[in-house]
């Protein structure tokens, strides 16, 4: 046991310069997205599908209404478009996250990055995370088929 232990502060595999991300470090956060992304997109259907009763049994409750201002179409029409939006955001959220493992449709998960700033808060700091993770030349490139080339 007389070998020494390599120092603590020394440099580890493969050094990079500084802001520019190694092959590790972009799996690791295109690996994060994707999860995020399923969990998005399972959120997003799951409110969808919440919606559909709710916009009958707000129009089933407006329509006995005695009020004379009463429009249980409005209502309907409003809650099922909302369905549809949120269902369509899980969707492309679901795709997005499906293209990220298999590194393909960089375009693709550039819009479920936009489009999940729909779904409030932790969608937006969503967005805002994949837009700085998808938008690194790096990232770019590992999109990119093998043998072609990428200008950034």
């Amino acid at each position: 046991m007389a070998a020494t232990p390599p120092p603590l502060n020394g440099p580890r595999g493969p050094v990079t310069p500084p802001g520019v991300w190694n092959p590790i470090q972009i799996n690791s956060h295109l690996h994060t997205l994707k999860i995020l992304f399923y969990v998005l997109g399972a959120i997003q259907l799951c409110i969808g599908v919440v919606l559909l009763p709710v916009a009958f049994a707000g129009y089933a409750a407006e329509s006995n209404s005695v009020d004379p201002g009463a429009q249980p179409m409005l209502l309907i029409v409003l809650l099922l478009a909302a369905s549809l939006v949120f269902a369509c955001v899980g969707v492309v959220s679901f795709l997005a996250a499906k293209a990220l493992g298999q590194r393909q449709r960089h375009q693709l998960c550039l819009i479920a990055a936009g489009a999940s700033c729909l779904a409030g808060a932790l969608g937006i700091a969503l967005g805002v995370y994949a837009f700085i993770v998808l938008l690194k030349p790096e990232v770019k490139t590992a999109f990119a088929p093998p043998g072609s080339t990428v200008v950034a």
